[in-house]
């Protein structure tokens, strides 16, 4: 006697089958982070045919600062008394006494001086001088020549540049946007607060974007487009928290994301949805660094006498973090490479996926 099947039966059993078939995926590679080595800045390497400046990696620790390479060779440490200027290509030492400014190649000759009064800013995009007064900057050349300067009224209250340009917030709430020779382009004021002032200010590479952490009371993260004659903004939003000081705001090499920090926060923009996620992050926020490579980003804080490295997996979930206790410190990265200085010591740590 032939048994009959039962039709739902048959219709589960096909359709379980089908999802086993089609539902199987690779499991997708996580991340590894493994120590290569850790090496002391107060011990320089005795290696003196390196002169090739695209391999160092400049640092800064209270008042020792210098160059290494990724191999964990110290090329080059030193003392300064009062304050330092320091990035890819120069440096200089400078005090309060208004004297000359010489200025050294990262591989130590003497590149120029500045002799005017301010204090130099040295950045991967530039060399520039603060004015006395707070209000007012100056563009270097690399010989610490003045090539132009932009007076203002207001007090400048922030200041980055990208590889085409420089952005500027000031205290009466403007932003002013400048080609990297420092002809001004466009100026606009978010506005939206009970209170104006700019905490932080970011400018794509392109020129294309930029965005600014602006205003008390009711404070608010802006994102604008800049066009040919003007800027509009498309997008913003007012955040819960809010702070007094200083913030960072930077857009990615592809310009798809602009990271924003506000009160024990990290905000990820993403540029072509016009959506963000936050991120809660321990204490101030020190640093963003952005590794394309690995897909993460790395953000240094600090909290009480801790230090904290977070990370954001692609852009979008907070993978954890690590602590250490320390005067200070840093993060750098370079490739699938992330560097982390703490008081003397710097570690280099290779990032994989297996």
């Amino acid at each position: 006697m032939n048994k009959k099947i039962n039709p739902f039966a048959a219709g589960c059993i096909i359709v379980s089958s089908l999802y086993i078939i089609f539902a199987v995926r690779p499991l997708s590679k996580e991340l590894h982070f493994s120590s290569q080595w850790t090496v002391s800045t107060l011990r320089p390497s005795d290696k003196t045919e390196q002169t090739d400046n695209s391999s160092l990696i400049p640092f800064r620790f209270g008042q020792n600062a210098g160059y290494f390479t990724s191999d964990g060779e110290i090329f080059s440490s030193f003392t300064f008394p009062y304050k330092a200027a320091i990035s890819n290509d120069f440096y200089s030492f400078y005090g309060t006494s208004g004297s000359a400014i010489q200025i050294f190649s990262s591989t130590g000759e003497k590149a120029g001086i500045i002799t005017q009064p301010g204090f130099p800013f040295f950045t991967d995009n530039g060399n520039f001088l603060m004015l006395p007064g707070g209000q007012s900057f100056a563009v270097l050349s690399h010989s610490g020549n003045e090539l132009c300067r932009y007076e203002n009224y207001a007090p400048i209250t922030a200041f980055s540049t990208s590889e085409k340009g420089i952005i500027t917030g000031y205290a009466d709430g403007t932003v002013k946007i400048f080609d990297k020779n420092g002809s001004l382009l466009q100026e606009y004021t978010p506005g939206g607060s009970d209170y104006s002032v700019i905490l932080g200010a970011g400018l794509s590479n392109s020129l294309k974007y930029s965005a600014c952490i602006s205003g008390q009371d009711r404070q608010r993260f802006v994102l604008a487009k800049n066009n040919e004659n003007h800027t509009s903004i498309i997008f913003h939003e007012y955040l819960k928290e809010q702070t007094n000081r200083q913030l960072l705001v930077k857009f990615n090499n592809d310009e798809t994301k602009c990271f924003y920090t506000f009160q024990n926060n990290l905000g990820i923009a993403d540029i072509e949805k016009l959506k963000t996620r936050h991120f809660p992050i321990n204490g101030r926020i020190l640093s963003i660094e952005d590794s394309p490579e690995t897909g993460c980003l790395f953000v240094l804080s600090k909290q009480d006498e801790k230090y904290y490295v977070s990370i954001i997996e692609n852009y979008k979930v907070f993978h954890g973090n690590f602590s250490f206790k320390g005067d200070y410190a840093f993060i750098k990265v370079k490739g699938d490479e992330l560097f982390t200085g703490k008081d003397n010591t710097i570690t280099k740590i290779k990032i994989t996926r297996k």
